[in-house]
């Protein structure tokens, strides 16, 4: 009897054990037993002391109910090794057969070659199931840079350029990495990258993970995070202990302006002479809590992240769609994301439009939309007495039917502390005749080569006005750079062309009758219109402008903003500058001075050193 009760007994643990939920194995914990860090700022024994915030990111990619990850994650923040620890963790405990999906074929095969099989290689188990040469070395033939088979499962890299690749094979698991880097998505590479996600219907559990840094609002990663239930990583101030989201900015009814500060009540406790002085804005950088106005401390952050929580903010997105937003302001994995090196990186980035493009980006883990692209800034005017004696006028005119609008801006040269140079509007008028502009160009003697007319309307017409008067043309096109011999036969780019000649009777019977041709140049009016929008911005300012010029200045320097609009020719999508009205003559003069000024070395382009190509 009691043999029958003990066998009935062990009958009924097993219907319980088979009835009981599968557990889950916890995938950091498994990351943080096998798995090493060949590369990047800290390396060593996987951990995530630094970084708490990868930890459910991590989790997700081993739990059966997620099916789309979308990491939108700020520079140094540790998002692909997300994605490479999720990968060995799922080769060696959750295999399927995968595919890793980088922008091109070129950074595919970098990637795997310099940074992901250096991952398999520190984890012991990843590295047992790669198949070996009689020699006991990796096999070369089965394991190479693009297609590696592992005993589990089989992994391929592709180039998001490849639509044959993206599609030619079923898959469990989609890594797509670095998306928003993946080409202009013409409807054919659109629907080759939805075809690689299509692939994965046939396994019981897919999953796909989505990584980047984010560009534009409309781009892959940012409208993929937007389908998911968004999650932000919120922290408890050491102060009140409400929780709250690093933010780098950000408005508080009660406490004013918060986010990161580097100053307390006046922004005079920063600078020096009136100039933002960095070695101060370091040592005074903090954060101010929206919730209580309390200062952060740098050093506060480690314990603040150690208890933080991911919190959704959408709850109408599909299940298993999980999004994760998270900024540099988060990483302490080195000192060039501490606070004090985000408020400087932020006020270097502030003149700039292109870089601060890339601090929204990189930095915030932010889209650049529209709203951003607009260059309304209330330009300052000044009273301006004299300029420094060594500044060189140069003049911008703008030929209309019957009149003309003629702008002199005096130019200092860049130096150590202001690269890009300085600058002095002095002049920005209508004038009737040719004979106006010859007095004004004596008044603030300008040389002949350095006044610049536009030539783009009227060729031949302006073409014989600027060769009776010794003047050079210039004349704005849709080409984004223009090729410039340099050294041992290498090239260069430039937002303007090369000095080129035109007959001023050109298309006419008088063709070639005269051997006196007009100078001129080309540029990029994009190009142009992007170097005085960041001059405009620059912080202390560098880009003076007179109260004694024309009323209609301010208007005529706010007729355009900067859209995202479909290229007609490649139809790509390309950001470009639109008009709002044609009232826009002192507008087009400020990029042709500054394009002579680029000629002349009065001033560079960013990433550029001062010293320009002189051209006669």
């Amino acid at each position: 009897m009691s043999n029958r009760l003990e066998a009935l007994r062990e009958l009924q643990q097993r219907f319980r054990d088979a009835l009981r939920p599968p557990t889950t194995e916890s995938v950091v914990s498994w990351v943080e037993a096998n798995c090493d860090i060949p590369t990047g700022a800290v390396q060593g024994r996987a951990s995530m002391t630094l970084t708490p915030y990868l930890r459910e990111p991590l989790e997700r990619i081993g739990q059966k109910d997620s099916k789309h990850l979308v990491l939108v994650f700020g520079t140094q923040s540790g998002k692909t090794s997300v994605m490479q620890l999720g990968m060995l963790y799922r080769l060696a405990r959750d295999p399927q057969d995968a595919m890793w999906v980088l922008p091109n074929g070129e950074l595919a095969k970098s990637f795997s070659k310099s940074r992901w099989q250096k991952f398999v290689r520190a984890c012991a188990q990843a590295a047992a199931m790669v198949p070996r040469s009689a020699s006991g070395e990796f096999d070369k033939h089965l394991f190479g840079f693009m297609e590696q088979h592992f005993s589990s499962m089989v992994l391929n890299f592709v180039g998001s350029n490849s639509p044959a690749n993206l599609s030619s094979r079923p898959v469990g698991l989609l890594w797509m990495d670095e998306t928003d880097k993946y080409g202009d998505e013409s409807k054919f590479e659109a629907a080759a990258i939805k075809l690689a996600e299509e692939r994965t219907k046939t396994y019981p559990f897919p999953l796909v993970v989505k990584s980047s840094t984010p560009t534009l609002a409309n781009r892959m990663i940012w409208t993929e995070f937007l389908k998911t239930d968004q999650r932000y990583y919120m922290l408890p101030c050491p102060r009140c202990e409400r929780r709250i989201r690093l933010m780098f900015t950000t408005k508080s009814e009660e406490h004013g302006d918060c986010g990161v500060r580097w100053w307390r009540e006046s922004e005079e406790e920063s600078k020096t002479d009136g100039a933002w002085d960095m070695e101060k804005v370091a040592r005074n950088a903090f954060y101010r809590c929206q919730e209580c106005g309390g200062e952060i401390q740098d050093i506060e952050r480690q314990a603040m992240l150690s208890e933080g929580i991911w919190t959704p903010t959408n709850s109408q997105c599909a299940p298993g769609w999980f999004g994760y937003q998270l900024s540099s302001l988060y990483s302490i994995l080195s000192q060039q994301t501490s606070l004090s090196a985000v408020a400087v990186q932020y006020l270097t980035s502030k003149g700039l439009l292109r870089d601060m493009q890339n601090f929204i980006n990189s930095w915030l883990a932010e889209p650049w939309d529209e709203s951003r692209g607009y260059d309304h800034k209330e330009i300052p005017l000044e009273e301006i007495t004299s300029t420094p004696e060594d500044s060189v006028p140069l003049m911008a005119v703008d030929a209309q039917e019957g009149h003309y609008w003629v702008l002199v801006r005096k130019f200092a040269r860049p130096t150590p502390q202001k690269p890009h140079g300085e600058s002095w509007l002095v002049f920005a008028e209508r004038v009737d005749t040719e004979d106006d502009i010859k007095k004004v160009q004596i008044e603030y003697g300008v040389a002949d080569e350095n006044v610049t007319v536009d030539m783009a309307n009227r060729p031949n017409a302006v073409g014989r006005i600027i060769l009776s008067y010794g003047w050079r043309g210039i004349w704005g096109s849709n080409t984004k750079e223009f090729y410039h011999p340099g050294p041992n036969g290498t090239r260069t780019t430039r937002i303007y062309s090369q000095v080129q000649f035109r007959d001023p009777l050109l298309g006419t019977a008088w063709e070639n009758r005269t051997v006196q041709r007009v100078r001129f140049v080309k540029f990029s009016k994009n190009g142009a219109l992007d170097l005085v929008s960041s001059l405009r911005y620059a912080d202390p300012v560098i880009w003076h402008a007179s109260i004694n010029v024309s009323d209609r200045y301010q208007r005529h320097l706010n007729s355009r903003v900067k859209r995202q609009q479909k290229n007609k020719r490649t139809g790509k999508v390309e950001w470009t500058w639109v008009e709002l009205h044609q009232e826009n003559h002192l507008s087009d003069c400020e990029s042709h001075v500054a394009i002579r000024a680029l000629q002349l070395g009065l001033l560079s382009m960013p990433g550029e050193t001062s010293a320009a190509n002189v051209q006669g």
